[in-house]
């Protein structure tokens, strides 16, 4: 039997046998669906907190398999575009020294070559994260095929700009920074909005998948009392985090829903923490440590005796 809980818990218990409950009525359903097309929908039924875990549950499915089977192409990614950081950082650092260097005649030339190699640069990252775009898991189908829109329109625009650096298209710097102005309000704000509002979606599927799993964790029926608060309370961090993650990106403005990301993500970082100390009780529960025995065979009557 589940151990006696303080009223402080009483919440997160009521919570975990909602949830509980919303996977039955689930299962339910599907069953009632298969034999009877004319069968009235559960979700009808539902209350809106059991509607949202079953909506984490469906949405966590197949997620941790396919996070292991892409696990290398986005380690490759994240690598991939860590160098490209790197590079761009690199080409400018090269171009301050050639601009330096550079007189009155070389000075446009010098700064057209570097702006050039810098779109290159970029370019490549984006056509990687297509790529990423187009496998990572646990984000929504609608998702994707926004943010691959954005980057193929980005992809687009930044070809036309080289080709325009190339063939010197622009006649001057002041014609070359409007160029630069323009390509970043009308191309790559909006498509860093669409990656980031995927990042959200996915780590929206990533806090379904440990809500899912601290869910299970707290069904076992031995799990000590100190044990089960830390994961009560772990499960009301990832609830907030989840409500956070979802508020990210309805608006237009990439600079302050970067930095909500930001806030989420520390936040998700708290959650972690919670949800190791919630293990560690556990684990001390399940197996507690050992206690030195003191050796009092030196005090027997007998010992002492013999060692006369």
């Amino acid at each position: 039997m589940r151990p006696t809980l303080p009223m402080t818990y009483r919440r997160s218990t009521v919570l975990l046998s909602v949830a509980f409950l919303a996977l039955c009525v689930s299962k339910t359903y599907a069953q009632e669906h298969s034999s009877s097309s004319s069968s009235p929908s559960s979700s009808s039924q539902m209350t809106e907190e059991e509607q949202q875990w079953q909506q984490r549950f469906e949405r966590a499915e197949g997620f941790r398999l396919e996070m292991l089977q892409t696990r290398r192409g986005v380690e490759f990614y994240y690598d991939f575009r860590k160098k490209n950081v790197q590079d761009v950082q690199k080409s400018r650092t090269k171009c301050q020294e050639d601009l330096r260097h550079a007189n009155r005649d070389t000075t446009f030339p010098t700064l057209q070559r570097c702006y050039t190699k810098e779109l290159m640069l970029n370019k490549e990252l984006r056509e990687k994260q297509k790529e990423y775009a187009e496998s990572v898991p646990g984000v929504s189908e609608d998702m994707r095929q926004q943010t691959l829109a954005a980057l193929n329109t980005l992809i687009d625009a930044l070809t036309s700009m080289i080709e325009g650096t190339e063939n010197a298209v622009f006649r001057s710097k002041e014609e070359l920074i409007e160029a630069k102005k323009n390509l970043h309000t009308a191309y790559r704000t909006p498509t860093l909005l669409a990656l980031l509002r995927m990042e959200a979606d996915r780590t929206d599927t990533w806090i379904a998948h440990l809500m899912q799993r601290l869910f299970t964790m707290t069904q076992n029926t031995s799990l000590s009392p100190d044990a089960f608060a830390k994961a009560s309370e772990t499960m009301q961090c990832y609830e907030e985090a989840e409500t956070e993650m979802q508020s990210i990106g309805n608006t237009n403005e990439f600079i302050k829903e970067n930095g909500n990301m930001r806030a989420t993500m520390q936040h998700l970082q708290h959650c972690a923490e919670l949800l190791r100390e919630a293990h560690t009780l556990q684990d001390v529960f399940e197996h507690p440590p050992v206690e030195p025995t003191e050796d009092r065979s030196m005090y027997s009557p007998r010992r002492r005796w013999s060692g006369q």
